[in-house]
């Protein structure tokens, strides 16, 4: 693959997820969960807007921008506490009837993540050594993304983890 074509995919996958936030966002019922999906959507145009600077910049002079995006989600501890108080939003919906769809969004949204990540493991172990830091750093954003997203679908389907930690077991 050459780097117009990972650019290209990057774009697709970016502007996939975005659109999987966004339609989450409007169709929950869950003040906690939409903002959520706001953050993440926001932070996934932040993606596209920063893939698509890159690429002109590239076209016109042959420059790379090896360091990647910066993220607009905050810092683990804001974020994990913030997704606490969603907790408990999302598992008094959760409860039967899935009110909202939100184990239905979590679940696609967590599909998209995966593929992203992978698309962009792809092309660091592909791509030449110059390209491979801006999608090196897509790698460490999306996972982390997908942690965020496993985490609440964890939380939804009341598996008894959050953020891969047992937080109960049946036998307790």
């Amino acid at each position: 693959m050459n780097l117009e074509e990972a650019f290209a995919g990057a774009l697709k996958y970016e502007t996939k997820v975005r659109d999987i936030y966004r339609d989450a966002a409007a169709g929950t019922r869950e003040p906690e969960a939409r903002a959520l999906y706001e953050v993440l959507g926001r932070d996934e145009q932040s993606h596209v807007d920063y893939l698509n600077h890159i690429r002109e910049r590239w076209r016109k002079d042959g420059s790379l921008d090896s360091r990647g995006p910066e993220t607009a989600l905050p810092t683990r501890d804001r974020l994990e506490a913030a997704m606490s108080r969603a907790a408990a939003s999302l598992s008094a919906s959760s409860s039967g009837s899935d009110e909202g769809g939100e184990r239905a969004a979590l679940t696609r949204a967590l599909a998209a993540e995966e593929e992203t990540s992978a698309f962009y493991r792809s092309l660091v172990s592909t791509l030449p050594e110059e390209a491979r830091g801006i999608f090196r750093r897509f790698v460490e954003i999306e996972d982390g993304h997908t942690s965020i997203v496993r985490a609440q679908l964890d939380l939804v389907s009341r598996t008894g983890y959050w953020f891969d930690v047992r937080e109960f077991d049946l036998e307790d």
